[in-house]
């Protein structure tokens, strides 16, 4: 069961929040485009905020290209997914509600290098252990789904 947060009487704060990202494989057997966060424990696929104007696939190029270094074009998208978590604004609670929207993208050039400011390390893992290290189970179907999708 969850708790109310918020003072009796008030409603909880939330903050909507739409991203998009990429599944970026290479290769035959394929690898996958991986970022980690928090000293490495936390292993997920590159994406970010969508900006004034943005598609999402233009979301998920941009950002994958920030985050990694690496250039990928969108070759279809995989689906849309929400979750939801909450966080302390100015010790207040709020409840985020994010929306990613994920594309299978193919590889087009460049190493992997971090984007320090967003995260730790970038690299491409054989997908058989990207299956197992990634932190997240939807990431997880993403890349199956782009698994069944990938020529």
């Amino acid at each position: 069961m969850r708790k109310n947060l918020a003072p009796k009487g008030k409603r909880p704060a939330t903050k909507r929040v739409v991203s998009a990202g990429g599944v970026v494989l290479r290769g035959s057997p394929p690898e996958v485009l991986v970022v980690t966060l928090r000293g490495g424990r936390v292993v997920t696929l590159p994406k970010g905020q969508v900006e004034p104007g943005e598609r999402y696939p233009e979301t998920a190029v941009r950002e994958v290209r920030e985050e990694t270094g690496v250039e990928a074009a969108v070759l279809a998208p995989l689906r849309k997914v929400r979750y939801y978590f909450t966080i302390r604004d100015e010790g207040t609670p709020v409840t985020v509600a994010k929306e990613v929207h994920y594309f299978l993208m193919a590889y087009r050039g460049g190493e992997p290098r971090p984007q320090l400011s967003e995260v730790e390390a970038a690299f491409f893992l054989p997908v058989e252990e990207a299956l197992r290290r990634l932190s997240y189970a939807n990431e997880r179907e993403m890349l199956k789904r782009a698994l069944l999708r990938f020529k």
